[in-house]
């Protein structure tokens, strides 16, 4: 392994670190931010194709399979998983069904079968073309595969439904939530350096060795974390690689600004209506959460409350802040800041819980004049702010956070 394959960046504050040795399931964190630099995760490489391998036969059963079904007034009712966005987009709003869709069931299996078009070849002793454009897309589509997000969606639907109906679970949302726990623990067993160093065997790779004195010397491949003092694109995976994201703070003001105007009419025009035996009226997100706490569904009106209400404005107040404290090169803190920043980019695709609740109702709740869930035009304008938000999140560079730090970058382990 060459000197400059030794190194590691960190993504959040742009220290470099020298990798050493760790005990196995154990984690290195950086010493200025806290982030995690990265894992010791034995046989990570069988485990996680493994685990990409069953998600992907339950991938299949859960849209196969019928997912969740209503009984009310001797009619029986049930529906499939893409059932939801499918009602969003009977009910003119095409753009958030196909939403719905693409983060609850196309990035997934985009997902997965990307992670199994690397894993497998490799395992297999075989580096097959356009591995670093595969491995890029995995990594941009990760943090919008909205899985456990649907799935709280799923279980506040069916809390709501109780008292308009029997639900009746299928076959496929047992599928769907073990579809949830094994994608989660194939990401948390996949080691990306372990793949790129079987990847570099195969395909004979030699890395110049390069003497590293600082940050400002280094371009950091945000993808494979790969390193290089020089050049435009990655070495390993082929991604645009830069020092810092250009335009990040001009970019990320725009998002929010534009994030800011879709909220106005997000909360001011109705999200869901909900009709039974003829009668209804539209709800918007505040007068739904003030109707579920009437009703004594106090839990789940919390749940709306924060996710629809509390996330996105503590997420753009958030990220305002951070902008703020970077054009001011502000010293305070820049610890507590990071952090702020991860928790930001965490929670801030919990929001998409109320727009998918709104996709699986409008699907299943179609019964003519026993009872009709349709959707509204704000749930088109908040999901576009949901959007922007994590638009945003991910345009915002945390290592602009660091620059006026007076800490020395590079950092040995």
């Amino acid at each position: 392994m060459s000197e400059l394959a030794r190194l590691i960046a960190c993504h959040e504050c742009a220290a470099i670190y020298r990798r050493s040795a760790i005990p196995p399931n154990a984690t290195a964190n950086c010493h200025r931010c806290d982030a995690i630099l990265y894992r010791h995760i034995p046989n990570s490489l069988n485990r996680s194709l493994a685990l990409y391998l069953t998600a992907l036969m339950l991938w299949v059963i859960a849209n196969l399979y019928p997912f969740l079904g209503m009984k009310v007034g001797g009619i029986y009712h049930e529906n499939l998983l893409f059932a939801g966005g499918w009602a969003l987009y009977q009910n003119g709003m095409g753009e958030l069904g196909l939403v719905v869709f693409l983060t609850s069931i196309g990035f997934p299996l985009i997902t997965i079968l990307g992670m199994i078009y690397l894993l497998l070849p490799v395992r297999l002793g075989i580096a097959l073309p356009y591995t670093g454009r595969v491995f890029q897309l995995v990594k941009t589509l990760e943090p919008w595969s909205l899985i456990s997000v649907f799935m709280l969606g799923t279980l506040i639907a069916i809390v709501k439904l109780e008292d308009l109906a029997t639900v009746v679970p299928g076959l496929s949302l047992a599928a769907f939530s073990g579809l949830l726990i094994v994608y989660a623990m194939a990401r948390s067993q996949f080691d990306s350096e372990t793949l790129w160093q079987k990847i570099e065997v195969i395909k004979a790779m030699d890395t110049a060795v390069t003497s590293i004195g600082n940050d400002d010397r280094v371009l950091h491949c945000h993808i494979c974390d790969g390193l290089q003092t020089k050049g435009h694109s990655c070495n390993r995976c082929g991604a645009a690689i830069h020092h810092r994201i250009e335009g990040s703070i001009e970019q990320t003001w725009a998002l929010l600004f534009s994030a800011i105007l879709m909220l106005i009419p997000a909360n001011l025009f109705p999200v869901m209506t909900v009709q039974k035996l003829g009668k209804g009226s539209p709800d918007t997100i505040i007068s739904g959460i003030i109707h579920l706490i009437e009703g004594g569904l106090w839990g789940l009106g919390f749940i709306v409350l924060f996710a629809s209400i509390i996330v996105p404005v503590a997420k753009l107040l958030s990220l305002s802040y951070l902008l703020y404290s970077v054009q001011t090169h502000s010293d305070w803190k820049p610890k507590d800041r990071a952090l702020l920043y991860r928790v930001t980019e965490v929670v801030g695709s919990w929001s998409m819980v109320d727009v998918f609740l709104i996709g699986l109702l409008s699907g299943l709740v179609s019964l003519g004049l026993l009872a009709n869930i349709t959707p509204g035009i704000g749930a088109s304008f908040f999901g576009a702010a949901v959007i922007l938000t994590m638009l945003a999140a991910h345009q915002f560079d945390p290592r602009l956070i660091w620059d006026r730090s007076d800490h020395n970058p590079t950092v040995a382990l």
